[in-house]
């Protein structure tokens, strides 16, 4: 089952996985064809830059901005190299994680994260995790944030909220 949707970045085509027991990230060459199904272990080919068995998210869809790719699965926010796959950094939101099905989105040097919960993590982009803020939307967000000419609107349960700064 592959819920989280293939994205593109600079000479790259990430696909994920998060289903229980299958969760890994590929890293595709653009104009890859026929079986590009990885032999005898391997983690790259002709065809894959790179990959890793674990990590994967199951509904979230990762981000790539500016050289970093981020994965966001079951609260734990991890940072690749979108070039090599070396992972930077994996640390829980809020040190506490939860359940996430809205996507990570960026705008500004930042990642933003909706919980379930409504709790929105604010996290600087870059190779080292740090936490901004914690907004709460007061109620559940299931859909991903929008980002439109620096506003952000979130979908909550019975209420869109959009934010701008002053």
């Amino acid at each position: 089952i592959a819920i989280p949707t293939p994205i593109v970045g600079p000479g790259i085509i990430i696909v994920t996985n998060g289903y229980r027991g299958v969760q890994p990230i590929f890293a595709i060459k653009p104009g890859a064809t026929g079986d590009i199904t990885l032999k005898d272990n391997a983690s790259k080919s002709e065809f894959v830059s790179w990959s890793t068995k674990r990590g994967g998210p199951y509904i979230p869809t990762p981000l790539i901005y500016g050289d970093l790719l981020y994965v966001l699965n079951n609260g734990v926010l991890a940072s690749y190299k979108v070039a090599t796959g070396e992972q930077v950094y994996q640390k829980r939101l809020g040190g506490t994680g939860g359940a996430y099905s809205a996507s990570p989105v960026a705008a500004d040097g930042k990642i933003y994260c909706a919980s379930e919960d409504g709790d929105v993590y604010v996290i600087k982009a870059g190779p080292e995790y740090q936490e901004l803020a914690k907004n709460s939307i007061g109620e559940v967000v299931m859909a991903t944030p929008a980002i439109s000419d620096g506003l952000i609107i979130f979908r909550g349960l019975k209420n869109v909220v959009a934010v701008k700064a002053p």
